[in-house]
């Protein structure tokens, strides 16, 4: 009993290092344009779980990309604005007036992108035909029967993967494209963050 223990003290403690230089790897010049990158898309996707967990890696919220693009602008531009998202960014320091190579800042896209959805005749939000009624997942049998099938591979320390895999599945379905309200509260937030 009393090595199984020590085991278990060894396994937390090799991960906690391990974590420790993860982190240092990600502000590491060789590694960070890749950690950057994860951030970016993660942003981009409208995830803020994701990027409030990147952030805490130390990577840098105004890196930029193509066209001068920060995770900030990108998660505006993006098909899934968050307004979680953008809250994460500008606490973990992301610069609200930064401007791309058109000269523009998040606020100016969110506005646009508001303007635009505004002026469209309102839709009737359709919910995912993979949620149920109480919004939780509800799969295919062919979706199911490849869970089940996986399950019985992975031994249990593998179970995680199928806990993440139904995290993400369940994310996906739940995702809503381009919705007005998300940016709305983005315009307020960009407005009081100064965003001009």
């Amino acid at each position: 009993m009393e090595s199984f223990r020590s085991q278990g003290f060894r396994s937390l403690t090799d991960t906690i290092t391990i974590m420790d230089d993860f982190r240092t790897m990600a502000r590491d010049p060789e590694h960070r344009r890749s950690f950057e990158k994860l951030l970016y898309l993660a942003a981009q996707r409208g995830d803020a779980d994701l990027v409030a967990e990147r952030l805490s890696w130390g990577i840098d919220p105004n890196c930029g990309f193509s066209r001068g693009r920060t995770p900030l602008i990108a998660n505006v531009r993006g098909s899934c604005p968050s307004a979680a998202t953008v809250q994460s960014l500008l606490e973990h320091g992301a610069d609200p007036a930064v401007t791309d190579e058109a000269g523009l800042t998040a606020l100016d896209y969110a506005r646009r992108k508001l303007a635009r959805l505004q002026a469209r005749p309102a839709r009737r939000r359709r919910k995912s035909p993979s949620l149920d009624e109480n919004d939780q997942l509800r799969l295919s049998a062919a979706e199911q029967d490849e869970l089940d099938e996986r399950r019985r591979q992975l031994p249990g320390a593998d179970r995680d993967y199928l806990r993440i895999w139904w995290q993400e599945r369940l994310r996906a379905a739940r995702r809503v494209f381009n919705d007005p309200d998300q940016v709305e509260k983005i315009v307020a937030i960009l407005e009081t963050a100064g965003g001009q």
